[in-house]
């Protein structure tokens, strides 16, 4: 049985291995035969690569146990853990190695770093469950301490962003425009598709809600005028995929990060997040006298209790006339016309 090569093996550890070969030859273990599970070892943790196995994760697992929010999962993993963790074996990374991936992420902003932790013990629990790996290094690690986020921008910031999102352009310049116009979440519009849109106006699937029940989000002028502007690339109205055009069709924009960052640069607005713009968009219209009923059926906010169960209607009439009257309020603001605040009133 062959050792090795001088001078690439010492004598000393030549005489190691020997002695090894001589122990397994006493208790009946083939040297080479032993020499084959460790390459087999060696190539299943090649395989088994942070990466792949929370590929596998996303296609056996989170497509069946959460068809409405799989894409998100693994928007969170290509964009926070792969490059963090894609190429190493999974059996290497350790519970500090998930400290402090999560420390890091909870000193920009705490609520998204629980979120990841939640998503990273989802994937080692289910590689667990799957002999991927004997333990989860993710166990005990506990949450960051959350604060309400209650940042709402002010007149000032509003034209400012939008003179931002102006200046950014497709797609992620008028996508910024419409969450601002429709109060709706960052992945709805995202993945807006113009078979979606209606005579009456944008209708949310269940299969892409939040909420897990889908809403008619009516459209108005402004937000009909953002979307008439949009180049043609296929069903959904916003990719940035230039190249095949089965491609544009099936890829709708999830990295947000770099086209914020490019607006901040734009404009002196402090401590600003996309979520911020529907919470903006919730509190100016309260401001314009908008009940708060039907400011929750804009958003549309999950219902619960005895009023889910009877309360079928769906305030079409009532949402649209928020709409109108919210997209009337910000053209006024954002083009710097007197009487910003005046209403029009129905005949």
């Amino acid at each position: 049985f062959k050792l090795g090569s001088h001078p690439d093996m010492t004598l000393k550890a030549a005489r190691d291995d020997a002695r090894d070969v001589r122990n397994d030859a006493r208790k009946g273990i083939d040297p080479r035969e032993r020499e084959r599970d460790q390459q087999r070892e060696a190539e299943r943790a090649r395989l088994n690569t942070f990466e792949a196995v929370a590929t596998e994760f996303i296609e056996d697992h989170a497509k069946k146990a959460a068809p409405k929010s799989w894409s998100e999962l693994e928007r969170k993993i290509k964009q926070d853990l792969l490059p963090e963790w894609g190429s190493r074996p999974i059996a290497s990374i350790t519970r500090q190695d998930v400290r402090e991936l999560i420390r890091k992420k909870a000193r920009k902003t705490p609520v998204a770093a629980n979120r990841l932790l939640a998503l990273v013990k989802q994937i080692f629990a289910w590689a667990v469950v799957e002999d991927i790996l004997d333990a989860s290094p993710a166990v005990g690690i506990t949450p960051e301490d959350e604060t309400t986020r209650d940042r709402v921008l002010d007149d000032d910031e509003i034209k400012a962003l939008w003179a931002a999102f102006e200046a950014e352009g497709y797609p992620y310049g008028p996508l910024f425009k419409l969450l601002l116009v429709t109060g709706q979440r960052r992945g709805e519009v995202a993945g807006m598709k113009r078979s979606e849109l209606t005579n009456d106006g944008w209708r949310l699937p269940s299969s892409r809600s939040k909420s897990g029940a889908g809403h008619l989000v009516p459209v108005s002028p402004l937000a009909q005028e953002i979307i008439d502007g949009l180049p043609n690339l296929g069903d959904h109205l916003f990719t940035s995929s230039r190249k095949g055009a089965k491609r544009r069709q099936s890829q709708p924009v999830v990295n947000f990060r770099k086209a914020k960052a490019r607006c901040d640069k734009r404009v002196n607005v402090k401590d600003w997040h996309l979520h911020d713009l529907r919470r903006t968009v919730a509190t100016n219209m309260r401001k314009l006298g908008i009940d708060r009923l039907t400011v929750s059926k804009v958003l549309n906010h999950a219902e619960s209790g005895i009023t889910k169960v009877y309360d079928r209607y769906a305030a079409d009439r009532e949402k649209r006339e928020a709409l109108e009257r919210w997209a009337r309020h910000l053209t006024a603001l954002v083009e710097g016309q007197e009487g910003a605040e005046v209403v029009e009133l129905r005949r």
